[in-house]
């Protein structure tokens, strides 16, 4: 009697689980193919393309930090150089050694501005060594 009543449940489940338009047993073990080939394709496919989409995200997150890490290293280093050549306060230094000049000697350096490219080639050369201090 139980084995009666277990088979008639499993006549009627298939056909109410089946997933496609026909029923029974084909229309029950269709469905069960088709959950297990999806459940393939998902362990198969899926998790390894996910993997690789998250390789590659963090691939290009560090490649973004490490650019935004060499751009932040920048603005450190220019404010500092400025300080240090605020300190140095060249300008005044060059004035100095002007002073010390003959008139004509003045007249033509200035005029061919010798003075100023001399004070910006030393406040390249001081921010070019700070800047090789700070990023490497």
């Amino acid at each position: 009697m139980r084995i009666l009543i277990f088979l008639l449940c499993m006549s009627v489940s298939f056909s109410a689980l089946a997933g496609d338009s026909s029923a029974g047993f084909f229309g029950f073990f269709g469905a069960v193919e088709v959950f297990f080939s999806d459940v393939m394709e998902f362990i198969t496919v899926v998790i390894p393309t996910k993997i690789t989409e998250f390789i590659f995200w963090f691939k290009l997150y560090m490649a973004y930090l490490k650019f935004y890490f060499i751009l932040e290293a920048l603005r450190f280093s220019h404010e500092l150089a400025l300080t240090f050549v605020q300190q140095l306060n060249i300008s005044e230094v060059i004035n100095v050694a002007i002073s010390n000049l003959p008139n004509d000697l003045q007249k033509a350096a200035s005029d061919m501005r010798v003075f100023d490219s001399l004070s910006l080639i030393v406040e390249a050369l001081i921010t070019r060594f700070v800047y090789s201090v700070v990023t490497h």
